[in-house]
């Protein structure tokens, strides 16, 4: 009995080391249908991407391997790369796996031909990839956002050109565990592979996704440019499937083994296959006589867990193989064999037999001569979880040790690989050391959020050393919170930052907190911002240092900007430029021209601001900075929308701007990864599109920028975001709906202490509420604005006499509503200043229509005429049908029904080009609503008229006429017939022709008896 058991256990050990693998994929069908169009799709130039997700142990890695097989059979170059958890805070680390691996799976020739058009980005970024790019001609990086743009595009355009030879498959595994900039990436090549033949293949865990990998999956849903593959587990049935294709179908594995198999495995294909080796290997399962039978599982220690069957297979292993995986795993998911030979001191000879022997065991595969691979990440996270923390401790040593001897350990790669084994181990100056390091390589990328937890890492280490924390640490890793929207988190950073400057009497630390501190609060309190920023410039005045003063002349200019004062700003431009420009510092003089021309924009002096933005423009294009290139842009977009507000409408900004590609700056801001600008950009560009009547673009925009900006806490934003949302419900006829909107985005501004968002939020909430007949409400809102935002421009009370902020002249617009509304049209004047209505559509708009109220006729005509020009250079279509039907209005008031009518009906054309291309009824519904309250439909006709209407017009006389023509009669028999006398015949016939326009009686006839008219019968008895 002993030695039979024995010869079946070591018949079963062998089998074990052949496969206790299922070899066919068993219950994905349906999934692989999915991978295979995705296939087809591409080989017609239809690429996109499949994002395939699941718990572990699912079969995504089994899937993705079926799908490469069968994309190899169809003529595609495979490229596959993969996340690994020690990486997280690496940029682009699956991008190097992906290069490393093709070059060491095929040849660095290959791999470089592979990726010629990104090669001088790759080195430029990743100097370690020169030995595979060894003709790669690197370049300075001046810019991190625009080196990351470059290294997008290269990326890109590499994929493209090989796609364009031979279709690709590019596999990224386990993207649950990737940097936010592989990510980023990611979305930017599946957004442009449309037309492409180019399949993208992600996978993830689906209980492990990150903000970032949810936001990534939600962008892909908008962009409609992947399709998402969820794997559930398999049925009972499945499984059985799987056991007829692992053991054969002769083998005697009876229902029940089944079904407590599939109970026990909750159908992971993984976990099922583990447990079966399990199995295996203790006799359990065994092969007798040929078959395969298993003992009733009620009578087995099964185990109940992964980890339990890993852990037995370990067991068998002999105890320096266990020690090599140990170490191993501990090194990560993927190990190369010359660090494990450092490690463990086995000569190539004895370390092969033992990495043999973990092959053998299914712990592991080899993916090239010198690196190999944990078959699972379940596997590894098993082995690394049995070691003894102290056991651990002592192996990150000796790795990091044993990287730091290896000729790469100087490398940008080794960098983060050094801070995990430094910061694991505990050797807390050299985890700092590293950290920082590999955080400065990862802002170079543009890549915040990695950049953010190598920061951590220091700070930490920083702490477990005894170390006082520098500020110069806490303000970059401030700055990296702020750059991914943790507000409260930057401002602790920043506050202690400021702590440890003063502590060290530091000024030049204290200047870079405080200017921080201001930053970063301007998007939530000016009140708080402007003390940080009045602060930091007495400090930059204290030290000397004529660029510190300038950048705070500047912060603080731009504080009075937003606080509705920007005469008050402009000299501190002013000055600041000066600084600036004897320093031949060109950054900052770009960064002061743009922020001059906002000021300008705001105080409503529009010429001289397009002349800066064209300069601000131009300078930032020359630096390549594309944060600068996008804030202008935003505003000068937004300035072609603000006109309704403005005396000198800004026509010379549009040859700047290309109107059919108004999204530009929201591309550029989500290219560099710039979230706030991203917000910024997209209700910026909302607002224009609101101007020109492009409702669902403008709404769709403006409900992302207020998604954004709630992510990251960004108050201003949000109450810009909200603002433009009531703006467009506003246009479209629903001052109800508008109103709770507004009024959020006015409690915002309060908060605030904005006076311009006060009033820029004040002004249309009080024209929706004057809409929605709340006339003394509207009125109250307008003086307590007032109240707020006192007028320092001099003038009468409400800045007349001056030139007013752009403020000013929305809430002189707004209070000309409220006095239509509320019946006082005289009051107009009194609000709207002259020089704010020439060629400016809304406030000539309401000139004409108070004009109108008046009965002042000709006025109200020359108001509207001038409206309508300065709305067709806009290209403002809902101004334009808005003009058309007051003028109608007018014309009723003059008893001109005609002319009311024509005006009316072309109000009603624009309007419904307008409404056409919303989706929502209920919108429509309103909107239509609107419109027939301001321009009339026609009264319905009644069936005389309707008669009259399909006769061309003739009456019933004179269709008379027309049908006895068509039977040949004369003008005397007409008469005789009808009843008339030979004079009124002729003239039903002369009158017949005119309205139809016909020359002859038998173009008449002709036409009678095609309309089948029928002839009369005589009146006459």
């Amino acid at each position: 009995m002993h030695a039979r058991d024995h010869v079946t256990h070591g018949a079963s050990r062998k089998f074990v080391e052949q496969g206790v693998v299922c070899p066919t994929l068993i219950g994905r069908d349906g999934a692989l249908s999915t991978a295979s169009h995705a296939l087809d799709r591409a080989l017609g130039a239809h690429g996109g991407s499949l994002i395939v997700s699941g718990e572990a142990g699912i079969g995504k890695s089994r899937l993705v391997r079926a799908m490469v097989e069968q994309a190899r059979t169809l003529g595609f170059v495979t490229l596959e790369g993969a996340c690994f958890e020690a990486d997280r805070a690496h940029p682009y680390a699956p991008l190097l796996d992906l290069v490393r691996v093709l070059s060491t799976t095929t040849s660095p020739t290959v791999a470089a031909h592979y990726f010629a058009p990104a090669a001088d980005e790759l080195v430029t970024f990743f100097p370690e990839l020169s030995s595979v790019f060894p003709d790669a001609q690197p370049h300075e990086v001046l810019d991190p956002e625009s080196g990351r743009r470059r290294l997008f595009g290269a990326f890109e355009q590499a994929m493209i050109a090989l796609g364009r030879v031979q279709p690709l498959l590019l596999v990224v595994e386990d993207v649950h565990w990737s940097d936010d900039a592989t990510l980023d990436l990611l979305l930017h090549l599946g957004r442009r592979i449309g037309a492409q033949r180019i399949v993208v293949v992600l996978t993830f865990r689906s209980d492990e996704v990150g903000p970032r990998l949810a936001r990534l999956l939600a962008d892909c849903d908008r962009a409609r440019c992947a399709s998402q593959l969820i794997l559930h587990p398999l049925s009972a049935p499945d499984v059985s499937a799987m056991l007829q294709a692992i053991f054969g179908p002769t083998a005697a594995l009876d229902t029940s083994f089944v079904n407590g198999l599939h109970a026990l495995t909750e159908g992971n294909p993984f976990f099922v296959e583990e447990v079966l080796k399990g199995l295996v290997l203790s006799g359990d399962v065994v092969n007798a006589d040929g078959r395969w039978r298993a003992r009733p599982l009620e009578h087995v220690k099964v185990p109940r867990t992964a980890s339990e069957a890993v852990g037995r297979r370990l067991a068998g292993l002999s105890p320096v193989a266990r020690d090599i995986a140990s170490v191993a795993a501990v090194a990560g998911r993927r190990f190369d064999f010359a660090l494990l030979k450092a490690l463990t001191q086995h000569d190539e000879t004895q370390l092969l037999a033992f990495v043999k022997e973990l092959i053998e065991a299914q712990l592991v595969v080899e993916e090239s001569a010198d690196r190999f691979a944990f078959r699972h990440a379940l596997t590894r996270e098993t082995i690394r979880a049995q070691l003894l923390t102290r056991e651990r401790v002592a192996m990150h040593r000796a790795i990091a040790q044993a990287l730091e001897q290896q000729p790469s350990a100087s490398g940008r790669d080794a960098e983060d690989a050094l801070a995990y084994h430094s910061f694991e181990a505990g050797e807390w100056d050299a985890a700092r050391r590293y950290a920082l390091s590999a955080a400065e390589h990862a802002l170079a990328l543009c890549a915040p959020r990695e950049a953010l937890r190598q920061f951590d890492r220091a700070v930490s280490a920083t702490i477990f050393a005894g170390t006082r924390l520098d500020s110069s640490l806490l303000v970059s890793r401030g700055s990296a919170y702020e750059t991914v929207g943790a507000f409260q988190q930057a401002d602790r950073d920043f506050v202690a930052a400021l702590d440890a400057a003063r502590a060290a009497n530091d000024a030049s630390a204290e200047w870079i907190a405080l200017h921080a501190l201001g930053m970063l609060w301007a998007a939530r309190d000016y009140g708080r911002a402007g003390r940080f920023r009045h602060e930091a410039l007495e400090v930059a005045r204290t030290i000397g240092d004529s660029q510190l003063i300038a950048h705070s002349l500047n912060r603080i200019g731009n504080w009075y900007v937003n606080r509705e004062e920007p005469q008050s700003g402009i000299p501190y431009h002013d000055e600041a430029l000066a600084i600036f420009e004897r320093a031949g510092d060109r950054r900052g003089v770009a960064e002061t021209v743009d922020l001059l021309a906002l000021a300008h924009h705001t105080a409503g002096t529009q010429d001289a601001a397009v002349q800066l933005y064209k300069r601000s423009i131009a300078l930032f294009t020359a630096l390549d900075d594309k944060r600068g290139l996008t804030y202008s842009l935003t505003v000068l977009t937004v300035s072609a929308a603000s006109h309704h507000a403005s005396a000198s409408p800004v026509v010379g900004s549009l040859e700047m701007l290309d109107l059919d590609d108004s999204e530009r700056p929201v591309r550029l801001a989500s290219e560099i990864g710039w979230r706030a600008g991203e917000s910024l950009a997209r209700f910026m560009v909302a607002d224009h599109l609101c101007w020109l009547g492009e409702y669902e673009r403008a709404w769709r925009l403006a409900h992302e920028s207020l998604r954004i900006a709630e992510e990251i806490g960004h108050m201003e934003y949000e109450c810009g975001a909200r603002r433009t949302l009531g703006l467009i419900t506003l246009h479209l006829c629903d001052p109800a709906g508008a109103i709770l909107g507004l009024q959020a985005a006015h409690d915002m501004a309060r908060r605030l202490e904005s006076h311009s968002w006060t009033r820029w939020t004040g002004a249309p909430l009080a024209i929706a509420l004057a809409g929605n007949g709340q006339h003394e409400r509207a009125a109250a809102l307008l003086d307590e604005v007032d109240r707020i935002v006192p007028n320092r421009m001099g003038g009468d009370g409400h800045g007349r006499g001056v030139r007013r902020t752009l403020g000013q002249r929305y809430l002189a617009n707004a209070r000309a509503e409220v006095a239509l509304a509320a019946g006082a049209p005289a009051d107009v004047f009194a609000v709207i200043d002259e020089r704010d209505v020439a060629g400016t559509p809304r406030s000539a708009l309401l000139y004409g229509r108070a004009f109108a109220a008046l009965g002042r006729w000709d006025e109200a005509a020359a108001m509207f005429a001038d409206a309508r020009a300065g709305a067709k250079v806009q290209g403002a279509r809902p101004q334009l049908w808005r003009i058309d039907a007051a003028q109608g209005a007018a014309y009723l008031g003059e008893r001109r029904r005609l002319d009311a009518r024509r005006a009316f009906d072309a109000a009603r054309s624009v309007a419904a080009e307008l409404a056409s291309c919303l989706d929502d009824p209920t919108v429509v519904a309103a909107f239509q609503a609107g419109i027939d309250r301001m321009a009339p439909p026609p009264p319905e006709r009644t069936p005389a008229q309707l008669a009259k209407q399909r006769c061309g017009g003739l009456t019933r006389r004179e269709c008379d006429a027309a049908a006895l023509i068509a039977q040949g009669k004369t003008n005397r028999v007409i008469a005789h017939v009808l009843g008339i006398s030979e004079r009124t015949a002729e003239g039903y016939v002369a009158s017949a022709l005119g309205k139809l326009r016909f020359s002859s009686r038998s173009q008449l006839a002709v036409w009678a008896a095609e309309h089948r008219l029928t002839a009369p019968t005589s009146s006459r008895t």
